[in-house]
């Protein structure tokens, strides 16, 4: 990875650090409506944080261009298959596909926040990601645990399932937590991690308590979602486009515009039919968490056979 790159990357946590101090005083001082921070929540996945997911079909198309004729047809049908398979599983059997979510989610989350510090040949850099991308699920269980338990329930259709007790996410947070700090600390000391390295990660798992500690689970998720997780994978396929970062943006944004727009008419229709139905907050969370899971699935596939072809 190129230096200008990781600059701009660990950048990015500065910004967010500025960006939640500001949301936390606007917080305190104005009691805004429940309804209006969701919507506005909705607004920001369903644009920045699904942005970097819509390039996609320029991945696919790199991927298969020159092994199908017909290899739009083929990417596209596989793609929104996956989608549509993930819906029924979630609507057969939705825990089964929360817990599959939250486990994926977890592993894609912590890779690409560590990715860029870490070296693949550690023995247990699965474990790592899958820890540093768990604090996503138990931080919120543990700063607000009986609102994300009903985010959970509302996702999956229930009214009073536990997925964990209050004393098993503190143990579990715990443990994870000093299972990275030691990681990282032990290879630092190693001479295998850079010092400002070391600093970025310690500083971005800071700055993701502090935003659950901070705000409500919806809100804090957001937060992290577009402008933590989003973002640097906004600059990373930027600067694959072109190293000169308002260059790539520039093209990032033309090559994905299309499926963004196309996205968040699909999510807010949705919307606006589990409306019909449900409270909003409940229809939101539906389709933030139980969407973002439908397009997981496709857009790890895809990142896991562009990685590797």
């Amino acid at each position: 990875m190129n230096y200008n790159l990781k600059k701009n990357l660990n950048s990015i946590n500065i910004y967010f650090l500025f960006l939640i101090s500001i949301l936390a005083i606007i917080n305190f001082f104005l009691n805004i409506p429940s309804e209006y921070i969701y919507f506005f929540c909705f607004l920001l996945i369903a644009t920045v944080g699904v942005s970097h997911g819509a390039y996609d079909g320029r991945k696919g198309e790199k991927l298969f261009y020159n092994k199908f004729k017909n290899w739009r047809f083929i990417f596209y049908f596989v793609y929104i298959s996956l989608t549509i398979f993930v819906l029924i599983i979630w609507y057969l059997k939705p825990l089964i596909a929360l817990i599959t979510f939250l486990i994926v989610s977890a592993l894609h989350f912590g890779k690409e926040d560590l990715e860029i510090y870490l070296d693949k040949k550690y023995k247990h850099h699965l474990l790592i990601y899958f820890l540093k991308g768990s604090l996503i699920i138990l931080l919120p269980l543990f700063f607000n645990y009986e609102k994300t338990n009903l985010i959970f329930n509302t996702i999956l259709f229930s009214k009073n399932y536990v997925m964990l007790s209050n004393n098993n996410v503190k143990f579990i947070l715990i443990i994870s937590l000093s299972i990275q700090l030691l990681f990282y600390l032990f290879i630092y000391l190693k001479k295998k991690l850079k010092r400002n390295d070391f600093i970025a990660i310690i500083f971005e798992i800071y700055l993701i308590i502090i935003t659950f500690y901070l705000f409500n689970p919806i809100v804090g998720f957001t937060l992290y979602f577009c402008f933590l997780h989003s973002f640097k994978n906004i600059l990373h396929i930027s600067n694959e486009l072109n190293p000169k970062l308002l260059k790539g943006l520039k093209i990032f944004f033309k090559q994905s515009l299309f499926l963004t727009l196309l996205t968040f008419f699909i999510l807010f229709f949705g919307l606006i039919f589990l409306i019909n139905f449900n409270f909003f907050e409940n229809s939101a969370e539906k389709v933030i968490f139980i969407g973002l899971a439908s397009l997981t699935l496709p857009h790890i596939i895809l990142h896991y056979f562009s990685e590797k072809y």
